[in-house]
């Protein structure tokens, strides 16, 4: 039995943006500082040489970033300011789903705050339910992508009848993947419109932790 853990929903959107990400969840989140060696260059490489220099793996719409360049960051750093400061002035900001993921995303004007009592929480959680049962049947019939045996990022956009759209994968020592899994999910139909204030990209972090969710029987 294959076991996958899905990571998204409360845990994976509504981002804070790095500088506020361990203040967002009540603690202090300490971390290795890393080597970087990257000179002012095209965003699309600095981004890549960020995720080989820290581990973490990044999701973007590369579109979004063709023609921005990134600010230099060199010496032993911490790798959250090393992000902030490798975005500096691109217009751009990170998301983490985890301290190993993140997607970059523009930087937007704070949402207005919701107003409690309304079942927002539930219909959210409703939701990220379904995201999560349509994407485990649709990547688990697929056996070439072996879903479950590496650590899996996919971020995505909702269209507003319930589509995924704009799929970018990261597929930890299986980049080849990454374009079939992408093509998998691409104009899925979740088969129920996406709630209210939805923060987007969506994110959902794959991994194989035994227990937390039981799929792609084998």
């Amino acid at each position: 039995m294959m076991l996958l853990a899905w990571i998204l929903g409360p845990f994976c959107c509504g981002f804070a943006p790095i500088a506020a990400a361990a203040q967002a969840a009540g603690t202090a989140v300490r971390t290795e500082l890393a080597a970087f060696a990257i000179d002012r260059q095209p965003l699309h490489d600095a981004l890549q040489a960020y995720s080989r220099a820290t581990g973490r793996s990044v999701l973007y719409d590369a579109g979004q970033v063709a023609h921005l360049r990134s600010t230099a960051i060199h010496g032993r750093l911490d790798p959250d300011a090393a992000l902030a400061a490798l975005l500096q002035g691109t217009g751009m900001q990170a998301r983490f789903a985890s301290t190993g993921a993140f997607v970059i995303v523009p930087v937007e004007p704070p949402a207005p705050p919701t107003t409690p009592g309304e079942g927002g929480g539930a219909l959210h959680g409703a939701f990220y339910g379904r995201v999560q049962r349509v994407a485990t049947s649709i990547l688990c019939a697929d056996a070439g992508l072996v879903v479950g045996q590496y650590r899996l990022a996919i971020s995505a956009y909702v269209s507003g009848s319930g589509e995924l759209r704009r799929v970018k994968a990261a597929a930890q020592g299986h980049a080849e993947l990454e374009p079939r899994i992408e093509a998998s999910l691409e104009g899925v139909r979740l088969g129920v419109e996406p709630p209210p204030a939805l923060a987007q990209p969506i994110v959902l972090l794959v991994t194989h932790q035994a227990g937390r969710l039981k799929a792609c029987a084998s």
